[in-house]
């Protein structure tokens, strides 16, 4: 089993918790404008390639922020994922497992992961009912 199947959901909730606290804005670094006037000492074309540049360090800092979030994402989905495997046990396939992880999403977000949480333990239940009993 992953490192899912060893986890508590709250641990598995902190984890949530601080990827949905990352932001993908960056700090101390901000988009300007085409027309953006850094040192009005400077000509008109030193101006525009500082805007530019600026832009360019702005979005990279974007995309590398971005592509941070997106793997600590799929890092807690994983130990989801896992963590749904272990509980209803009979070997349920990751696919039943996303399912699973789908719906209790689908029906409790919008009120947290507390309200997910409270969803899946009902669908992991069910599962295992289904399944044939205890693990």
């Amino acid at each position: 089993m992953g490192k899912g199947a060893d986890m508590s959901w709250e641990d598995i909730q902190n984890e949530f918790d601080i990827m949905n606290r990352m932001s993908c804005r960056p700090v101390g670094l901000q988009k300007v404008p085409g027309n953006h006037i850094f040192d009005e000492d400077q000509s008109v074309k030193w101006n525009r390639e500082q805007v530019e540049l600026n832009n360019k360090k702005y979005q990279s800092e974007v995309a590398r922020l971005n592509t941070e979030k997106n793997k600590a994402r799929d890092s807690v989905y994983n130990l989801i994922i896992e963590k749904i495997q272990y509980e209803v046990g009979h070997r349920l396939s990751r696919k039943k497992a996303e399912a699973i992880w789908n719906r209790a999403y689908e029906d409790g977000h919008s009120f947290g992961f507390y309200e997910i949480r409270c969803r899946l333990s009902d669908l992991i239940d069910l599962a295992i009912t289904l399944l044939g009993g205890d693990k």
